[in-house]
């Protein structure tokens, strides 16, 4: 790990290198800097080249930032606001027989438990149900995704769900998908373009021109995607 400190702004990076002509530069959704230079490339020369790209790399890093799920800080009563496939739903408890039950009954997220003043227990029974409705719908919508995929080329590995609090979803080294369970709260058109988007990693792993080029075939819209998810408190 390599690290220039320009003015006040410092960036770490990584170096390989490889037999090609010029110096590429990625930046990872982690806020990783790989930099892929010609094998007698300086030192100098690649400092030089970062501190050029550093506006553009601060830049991409932003963006991510903003890519990552927002949520506000839950205190589980009556009258909240939550959110299922992009809809708003208004959290009401109720005196119920045990074990504790959800229902959803629009415009209402009925929680039924034995003391409706028990908030760990209300917060127990919505992340059990959030997280097999994430279970279902996140399975489903993943199965349409890949099938559409197979006209660019790409098998779709297998799928899991993991809680991440820093990304919608992810492509491991081990070349599996992650999908956080949020994000069934996200309406389903931004649920297809994070599948579709780590689908597109399995041909591109990494933030590069070939990437986008295939973002933008398989989600032309996708920047219009990225600004609600964006821009949703979910």
């Amino acid at each position: 790990m390599n690290v220039l400190t320009y003015g006040k702004k410092t960036v770490p990076y990584t170096v390989t290198r490889r037999e090609r002509s010029s110096l590429e530069i990625t930046v990872y959704p982690d806020s990783r800097v790989q930099v892929v230079a010609p094998l007698d490339a300086s030192e100098e020369a690649i400092q030089y080249r970062i501190k050029r790209r550093l506006k553009w790399i601060t830049r991409q890093q932003r963006g991510f930032e903003n890519f990552y799920p927002k949520r506000s800080p839950r205190e589980y009563v009556s009258g909240e606001s939550w959110l299922y496939l992009g809809r708003q739903y208004r959290l009401k408890i109720r005196v119920g027989d045990a074990p504790p039950k959800v229902t959803l009954r629009r415009p209402l997220l009925e929680v039924n438990i034995p003391d409706p003043d028990d908030r760990a227990g209300v917060q127990k029974a919505l992340h059990k149900w959030y997280r097999h409705r994430a279970q279902d719908r996140l399975t489903a919508r993943y199965a349409i995704c890949a099938k559409e995929m197979t006209a660019f080329g790409i098998e779709a590995p297998s799928m899991r769900l993991h809680a991440m609090t820093k990304r919608w979803g992810s492509y491991t080294p081990s070349g599996n998908i992650l999908l956080n369970p949020e994000l069934v709260k996200a309406p389903t058109e931004c649920i297809d373009y994070v599948i579709l988007h780590e689908l597109c990693h399995v041909k591109h792993p990494a933030h590069n021109k070939d990437f986008y080029k295939l973002l933008n075939r398989t989600v032309p819209d996708w920047l219009r995607l990225k600004y609600r998810l964006e821009h949703t408190n979910l």
